[in-house]
């Protein structure tokens, strides 16, 4: 945090991603503890550009124009007639400096949080339920009422991501994530997850394209283990200052055991992520997603499912290097045939879920500890159905520290 070559070439990283709000975050930080720094000036005068601010890139171009020691490729992106964006691939000089393609870049993070949850196994509330017979309905009481299980937990997550750019505007990526949650009252409630992801990417002018392949284990022992298997391709370009992406994918989930609940989703996702106006470090995106989920098995309860949601997001800088990232999303999903003979009159289940998160981080700025950052996170979900096993609510919070290198 105190090298301002190293934020800068972190901000020069960030900005070649398509990721121009980040690659601010770090080039500012460079210029305050270094305002000399050519290169700097540069990218950051581009990420103002890709945002939709070219003032600083004209007043740039204005300031550099008798000087002599420009690289020509720079000088070309710096060059207010030429329309640059978030993915206008930057030249392979910068001020003198060489980044040769074919390099392999990796990159670590691990995070340890505490906190409370008031629904750590997402249990309703219920002291009876009611069955419907062909006798008429019988309201039975529960010998155990079901009640959410609440308590203290630790939640421990470590990932580590390798890159390489066999060539300009292609990228190969692959990954391991390890997640895990205790609860040391209720260890039932214990979970665990394990996540292997390839990816290709290839630039074609202002789009951007991904195929990406993951498969994910994920057990505990109150349910049942499970593998997810994605494969996603998705599109992406930059337009009027926002990030605007279009995702097809389709998913596979089998259960260990219980192979009747198994299933195959194919769904659509478009998303945008744009820079707010009147503020120039805070940006608000939007997500809407489609999916259709198809059982493998005919005699599955509820058939199959169809799911809709819609997200936003609102991300910045409050002040004193805290960032702040809150998001909304609220969830539909139906299921085309009924659900139970005995849960109203075999009802088809319906399903409303609203979510909210925040999350806070902020550099610790250790000199005996680069890279780490203090982290809040919170949470409040609350699903709604018309069978009333499926009926919970909750809250949590946690706190840690998020550490990457």
């Amino acid at each position: 945090m105190e090298q301002p070559d190293f934020l800068a070439v972190l901000g020069a990283l960030w900005l070649e991603e398509g990721e121009p709000d980040q690659a601010l975050i770090w080039l500012e930080r460079a210029l305050l503890l270094d305002p000399g720094n050519l290169g700097a000036q540069a990218d950051n005068a581009l990420a103002l550009q890709a945002l939709g601010q070219p003032e600083a890139l004209t007043e740039l171009s204005r300031a550099w124009r008798s000087r002599t020691d420009i690289p020509a490729k720079l000088r070309s992106k710096l060059t207010p007639d030429t329309p640059i964006t978030a993915s206008t691939p930057l030249p392979a000089v910068r001020l003198g400096r060489d980044i040769p393609n074919g390099h392999w870049a990796s990159h670590r993070e691990a995070t340890m949080l505490l906190g409370y949850e008031t629904n750590l196994d997402h249990s309703p509330r219920l002291a009876e339920i009611t069955l419907t017979v062909p006798e008429g309905p019988i309201d039975l009481p529960l010998l155990n009422p079901l009640t959410p299980r609440r308590g203290a937990a630790a939640l421990t997550e470590l990932s580590w991501q390798v890159a390489r750019s066999p060539e300009a505007g292609r990228i190969w990526r692959a990954g391991v994530n390890v997640g895990a949650r205790a609860a040391t009252a209720q260890s039932k409630t214990d979970w665990h997850h394990v996540q292997f992801a390839g990816s290709g990417s290839q630039q074609w002018g202002p789009w951007r394209g991904q195929l990406e392949l993951s498969s994910t284990w994920i057990g505990g022992p109150l349910n049942e283990p499970y593998r997810l298997l994605r494969v996603s391709a998705t599109g992406e370009r930059d337009a009027l200052g926002c990030t605007l992406r279009l995702a097809a994918e389709t998913e596979a989930h089998t259960q260990q055991v219980t192979s009747s609940s198994d299933g195959r989703t194919v769904g659509v996702l478009w998303s945008s992520l744009c820079p707010l106006a009147f503020a120039r470090n805070w940006a608000w995106g939007a997500a809407v997603r489609a999916s259709v989920d198809q059982p493998v098995d005919a005699n599955r309860p509820g058939g199959t499912q169809r799911q809709w949601s819609i997200g936003t997001r609102l991300l910045g800088n409050v002040g004193a290097g805290v960032r702040i990232d809150l998001s909304a999303r609220v969830t539909r999903v139906q299921d085309d045939e009924g659900y139970s003979a005995l849960l109203e009159s075999n009802a088809a289940r319906r399903l409303s879920q609203s979510q909210v998160s925040l999350e806070l981080t902020r550099p610790l700025n250790l000199s005996w500890w680069p890279g780490a950052e203090a982290l809040l996170q919170w949470q409040a979900v609350r699903q709604a159905s018309n069978l009333s096993v499926f009926r919970y609510s909750g809250l949590s919070g946690y706190g840690g520290i998020r550490w990457a290198w």
